[in-house]
């Protein structure tokens, strides 16, 4: 047994050798995985990422950087070097990737900014990137600066970088630092002819632009000399055509011009500006279809230079000149919006409001008043604050454009609604009128007197016609107030007072007459408020007649207005209608006969004609009436009598022929106002009844014919063929009154039904046929010639 366990134990003593075999194998594997070298120092870390640089691996520079800056604790002097290191990372990795991010342009300068802040010593490389950088972001000052440090610091690349600098001042609006700068260069003797071609070529620009074109010639001229180079040939071709076209010879102009364009070929930028003025020279030459050729080359070709805009504007403005209206709006619209959204094309501004300005005076021309004032809406876009001229255009624009609206025909299938909308645009574009040329007239004040008259009353006028009393009252209240010792206030007061006379506002009306006469008593425009002040009484109520017919008085006494004045000859016959209307016959007819007399021929000839008859009738009746009202006993009383009774026969005479000319004026020009036709049909009537008055009844007969067969719709005639009646009694012929009776019978069958509804005539249609029927059934045509009349009747109004 003993033996047995001594041999197990030796069986098990194999497990000892594995176990040390074992720590030794950990132990050199420990020993492995430490590695005893040294890591690389933040020195050789640096040298990496200039390594990565000058193999072009900038990424891989970038992202060593950043794990440098963010993970180990730096001394300042490796700081400045990381940052700046960082800044030329960006840089390359902009040149070799093609980008020019203004991101990667900002982190250039504000990586360089830490570094130099921290000590960095730079050369001419930061400041020759920072330069490039400040440029890129149109900080031109700052990219000067820079561009000066690093040709200061690096003699052998001042040349390039004098270049650099001579491109950014050329850049700027003032020419003068780059004609210095541009001298300066020129004075290097170690120039290339080329790099004093591109100099002098560079001067002789600035030269032209300044109006130097004979010593900019004599510098291009050398450049065709020095540089045989198809690029710099075809830059000193487009400045002396430049030259060429600026003094005036357009011929030359056009073929230099073509020449720099085959030279420079369309890839080159100065292409952009030689087929700009081409175009310029073709539209100018009247040849748009030409002009538009150049444009497109302009617009194609070089969509972002700096002639783009000013080619677009010129195709539109062509286009519009061709009739191609929508395709020129929208070059037009585009161009707007380009110079309003982008600061750097608001240099355009005065090139485009004067395009804008050939194009709606084009569209204008052709009747386009739509267009051209969409183009007039754009000009103002450009233009906030624009000349008072702009407004002049303006409102004429919007006035054509109301009256080609108004006079448009309407489609047969057209609604109500749309005479309705068409009425309302017609009323919006005259208010638009009336407001530009109110602006107008402001824009006149101080520069044009009469100018600024005539805009005020024709914006008020528009306002006028389109109903809009608001406006028009506002813009003569404002002037009034703002104005009041204005030469033009009495004017603006007087058509204030007018304006509220037409919208019946009377009360109003009068008070700016009345302070119109009380404050500027000696104007012109007072004595002319006399007549409208009388008819703003007269239209308030008979009650005011005696205010009106003392203002007429006034009018027609006063020493500032002659008879050859219309204010004299309206107040004239203003006062005699105010006469005839208030019965006061007499004065009426001397008031009338003085006008006529006056003025032979005033278009109103036919009315003072009737008016004065219808005098002499009415003061003929009413002359019989007073002398039987007053007649005495004895024969003081019978004189009176036959004395009334001759008056009436002599007014009655002088009536009838004054009735007579009536007719004579309006056969000669017939009548077309409604009043000159009433007054044509009265007249036929009231000289058959002056007659009938007169006992003459055969010729009463006759004229009463003649007015019942040419009125025959008209109730007038009934009373006619009642006086017929009446007169065929009177002269005992009781078949021929019963014959005129029943053709009144016949006559008012045959009339519409409406003929009595518009309340002429104050008998209805059922008045005439009952009073017809009784004088036939009464039986008393049959008894014989003693008959008296069976009464009278009106036959006018």
């Amino acid at each position: 047994m003993a033996s047995l366990r001594a041999d197990h134990r030796v069986k098990q003593l194999w497990q000892l050798p594995l176990l040390l075999l074992s720590l030794g194998l950990f132990c050199y594997a420990a020993y492995l995985f430490i590695d005893p070298r040294p890591g690389l120092t933040i020195t050789q870390r640096i040298n990496l990422t200039q390594d990565y640089l000058r193999h072009e691996r900038p990424e891989a520079a970038i992202e060593q950087l950043n794990k440098l800056l963010g993970a180990e604790k730096l001394s300042r002097e490796d700081e400045a070097r990381i940052h700046l290191l960082m800044a030329e990372a960006l840089d390359a990795g902009q040149r070799l990737n093609h980008i020019n991010s203004p991101l990667n342009r900002e982190q250039i300068i504000e990586q360089s900014r830490i570094a130099l802040a921290e000590g960095a010593k730079a050369g001419a490389d930061v400041y020759r990137r920072l330069g490039e950088s400040y440029e890129a972001l149109g900080k031109t000052s700052e990219a000067l600066e820079n561009f000066r440090r690093a040709m200061a610091m690096d003699p052998t690349r001042a040349l390039w970088l004098q270049r650099k600098v001579i491109d950014l001042q050329l850049a700027q609006d003032d020419p003068g630092p780059a004609e210095g700068s541009l001298d300066e260069y020129l004075k290097e003797e170690k120039l290339t002819n080329s790099e004093r071609a591109w100099a002098m070529g560079q001067k002789a620009d600035l030269l032209s632009r300044r109006g130097n074109f004979a010593e900019s010639r004599a510098l291009l001229n050398e450049v065709l000399r020095l540089d045989p180079m198809p690029s710099a040939q075809g830059q000193a071709h487009y400045r002396l055509g430049y030259c060429a076209w600026k003094s005036g010879e357009v011929a030359e102009a056009d073929r230099l011009l073509r020449v720099s364009r085959e030279q420079l070929k369309s890839g080159h930028p100065l292409d952009a500006d030689a087929a700009w003025l081409l175009g310029k020279i073709a539209q100018d030459k009247a040849n748009p279809t030409e002009a538009i050729t150049f444009y497109e080359a302009v617009l194609q070709g070089h969509p972002g230079s700096a002639s783009a805009p000013l080619s677009r504007l010129g195709r539109g403005v062509c286009r519009i000149q061709l009739a191609q209206d929508e395709a020129g709006l929208t070059d037009l619209h585009e161009l707007v919006d380009e110079i309003a959204s982008k600061q750097s094309r608001h240099k355009y501004k005065a090139d485009a409001v004067a395009g804008l300005r050939q194009a709606s005076a084009a569209l204008s021309t052709r009747s386009n008043f739509s267009g051209a004032l969409e183009v007039l809406t754009y000009e103002q876009m450009l233009d906030t604050e624009p000349p008072a001229e702009f407004y002049g255009r303006l409102a004429s624009v919007y006035e054509r454009r109301a009256e080609q609206v108004e006079h448009a025909p309407l489609a047969p299938s057209a609604m109500p609604a749309d005479r309705v909308r068409r009425d309302q645009q017609v009323r919006s574009f005259r208010t638009h009128a009336g407001d530009s040329y109110i602006a107008y007239s402001r824009g006149l004040t101080l520069a044009d007197d009469q100018g600024h008259a005539d805009a005020l009353w024709k914006g008020v006028d528009l306002y006028d016609k389109a109903g809009n009393v608001n406006q028009a009252t506002s813009a003569l209240e404002l002037f009034v107030a703002e104005r009041p010792d204005d030469g033009q206030t009495p004017d603006a007061l007087l058509r204030l007072g007018q304006t509220w006379q037409a919208a019946g506002q009377f009360d109003k009306a009068i008070t700016a007459f009345q302070r119109n006469q009380f404050r500027y008593p000696q104007s012109l425009a007072a004595s002319k408020s006399g007549v409208p002040l009388a008819q703003a009484y007269l239209a308030k109520g008979p009650e005011y007649n005696q205010k009106a017919e003392k203002v007429l008085i006034d009018v027609i006494g006063s020493p500032l207005i002659g008879p050859d004045a219309e204010e004299f000859r309206q107040a004239l016959f203003e006062l005699a209608q105010l006469f005839y209307r208030t019965g006061r016959y007499e004065e009426a007819v001397a008031r009338l006969e003085e006008m006529t007399e006056r003025y032979p021929n005033d278009e109103r000839r036919g009315q003072l004609l009737f008016l004065m008859g219808d005098s002499y009738r009415k003061s003929a009746t009413l002359l019989v009436k007073l002398a039987s009202t007053n007649v005495a006993d004895g024969p003081s009383g019978a004189a009176d009598q036959a004395e009334a009774a001759a008056a009436k026969r002599e007014r009655l005479t002088k009536a009838r022929k004054l009735f007579d000319r009536v007719i004579d004026v309006y056969r000669e020009a017939p009548p077309k106002r409604d009043l000159d036709k009433l007054y044509l049909k009265l007249s036929h009537f009231y000289r058959a009844d002056c007659v009938y008055d007169l006992g003459q009844f055969a010729d009463a007969i006759k004229l009463y014919d003649a007015a019942t067969l040419r009125y025959q719709e008209d109730p007038s005639a009934l009373a006619a063929y009642v006086q017929i009646v009446n007169a065929y009694v009177a002269m005992g012929k009781s078949e021929e009154a019963r014959t005129a009776n029943e053709r009144a019978r016949w006559l008012l069958r045959r009339m519409p039904a409406d003929a009595f509804s518009d309340g002429s005539f104050s008998m209805p249609k059922e008045y005439w046929e009952q009073w017809l029927k009784w004088t036939n059934d009464v039986g008393m045509w049959s008894k014989g010639p003693t008959t008296k009349p069976i009464g009278t009747a009106s036959t006018g109004q």
